[in-house]
C-alpha cells in the first residue's frame, strides 16, 4: 500500500469513527427529545417540555458535527477511493437512496421542530418531532447495508457476476440485520447516557432518570445484539472475525471491560436516580459510552486493514479500489492530512465547549 492510499485509508477511517460518534449522539437524543415532547403534550407536563428542549439542543450540536464529518467521508471516498465509490453507487443504489432520503427528511424536520416550537399546535409539533426522530434511523438502515456488503459482499458479488442491479438484495445479506440491530441499540443507549451526563451537570434528577432509563434499557439490549453480531462475523466474515479476536484482541478486551463498567455504573446511577439522587459516576457515563462506540467502530472497520473489502477468507486490498483516474501528488496528500488533523482538534474542542461548558447553560430555555 503506497503512502497516498494509506493516508486515504487512515483518514477515511478517522472520519468514519468521528461521524459515528456524533451520529450516535444525535439519533439517541432525537428519540429522547421526541418522546418527552410527546409526553409534555399528552400530560401537559411543563418539565417534560423543558427537558425535551434541552435534549434537542444537544441534538442540534451533534447533528452539525455529524454532517460535517459525513461530508469529509464523501470527499475521501471520491478523492482516494473512486473505484469503490463507483461500485457502491452502481450495486448498492437502493441503500444509498434510503440513507439520502432519510437525511432529506431529517434535516428539514430538525429545523421545523426548532423554529415552530411553541408557535404551532402542540400535537402537530409532537408529530413533526416523531418524524424527525424516526427518520434518523433510516440513515443507518441505508449505510449499514453498505458496511455489511463490505464485510460480506452478497449483493455486490451478484452484481459483478451478472451485471444486473441487485435491487433489495443488500437487505438479504445475513450480516446486515445483526449489524443494524447492534447499531440502533447502541445509538439509543448512547443518546440516553449523553442526556443523563449533561443533565447531571444541571443537577436535574428527573432528567438524569429519564436519560438513564433509556440509556441503560438499550444497553441491556446490547448485551444480546453485540454477541449476536460478533457470532455472525464468525459465520459470514471469518477474516474480520479472526482479526478482531487476534490482531485487535487487546482493544476488543478493553471494549468488553468498558461495556462491563458501563453496565455496573449505569445500574448504580439509575438506582440512585430512582431514589431521587444523582450518583457521582453519572457524569462519566457519556464519555464511557462514547469510548465504547469508538472502540467498536475501530474493530468493525480498522480490523480489515490492509483490505478494503472482505469476501469470506479472502481480502481485497485498498489499493484495488484507489483512484486510478489520476495520481494524487504527495504534497496534496500531506495538505489534506494536515487539514484533517486540524479539523479533529478544532471540532473536538468545539464539541466539548458547546456541550459541556456553555451550550446548555447559556441558551435560554424559553422563547
Amino acid at each position: 500500500m503506497n503512502s497516498a492510499v494509506f493516508i486515504g485509508f487512515a483518514g477515511l477511517g478517522l472520519a468514519v469513527v468521528l461521524h459515528i460518534v456524533f451520529t450516535a449522539m444525535t439519533l439517541g437524543t432525537g428519540l429522547l427529545a421526541a418522546l418527552y415532547r410527546w409526553k409534555a403534550y399528552k400530560e401537559n407536563d411543563a418539565w417534560a417540555e423543558l427537558f425535551a428542549r434541552r435534549v434537542f439542543k444537544v441534538l442540534i450540536v451533534s447533528e452539525l458535527f455529524s454532517g460535517v464529518w459525513g461530508t469529509i467521508i464523501t470527499v475521501f471516498l471520491a478523492g482516494f477511493f473512486t473505484a469503490l465509490t463507483t461500485l457502491a453507487t452502481d450495486a448498492l443504489f437502493i441503500p444509498i437512496a434510503i440513507a439520502i432520503a432519510s437525511i432529506m427528511i431529517r434535516i428539514p424536520t430538525i429545523a421545523i421542530s426548532w423554529y415552530t416550537w411553541g408557535k404551532i399546535n402542540p400535537r402537530t409539533h409532537s408529530l413533526i418531532m416523531w418524524i424527525m426522530a424516526l427518520s434518523g434511523f433510516g440513515v443507518p438502515f441505508g449505510f449499514r447495508a453498505i458496511f455489511a456488503e463490505i464485510n460480506n459482499p452478497t449483493a455486490v458479488g451478484y452484481y459483478l457476476q451478472t451485471g444486473k442491479n441487485p435491487g433489495w438484495m443488500p437487505y438479504a445479506d445475513p450480516l446486515f440485520w445483526t449489524l443494524y440491530l447492534h447499531t440502533v441499540a447502541a445509538v439509543i443507549s448512547v443518546g440516553g447516557f449523553v442526556a443523563a451526563s449533561l443533565t447531571a451537570l444541571e443537577n436535574d434528577v428527573r432528567g438524569v432518570k429519564a436519560g438513564l432509563t433509556l440509556g441503560f434499557g438499550f444497553l441491556t439490549a446490547q448485551l444480546a445484539f453485540g454477541p449476536l453480531y460478533w457470532y455472525s462475523l464468525d459465520l459470514y466474515s471469518p477474516l474480520l472475525f479472526k482479526a478482531v479476536n487476534t490482531t485487535y484482541g487487546p482493544l476488543f478486551g478493553v471494549k468488553l471491560v468498558a461495556v462491563a463498567a458501563l453496565v455496573v455504573l449505569g445500574y448504580m446511577a439509575l438506582k440512585s436516580a430512582r431514589a431521587g439522587a444523582i450518583h457521582p459516576a453519572t457524569k462519566w457515563l457519556a464519555p464511557l459510552a462514547l469510548f465504547v462506540v469508538v472502540a467498536g467502530e475501530i474493530l468493525n472497520d480498522g480490523a480489515r486493514y490492509p483490505n478494503m473489502v472482505l469476501a469470506g477468507d479472502k481480502g481485497l486490498p485498498a489499493t484495488l479500489f484507489a483512484n486510478f483516474y489520476m495520481d494524487i501528488p504527495m504534497p496534496a496528500v500531506y495538505v489534506i492530512l494536515a487539514f484533517l488533523i486540524l479539523s479533529v482538534v478544532v471540532f473536538t474542542t468545539a464539541a466539548f465547549y458547546a456541550l459541556y461548558r456553555r451550550f446548555i447553560a447559556e441558551i435560554p430555555e424559553t422563547e
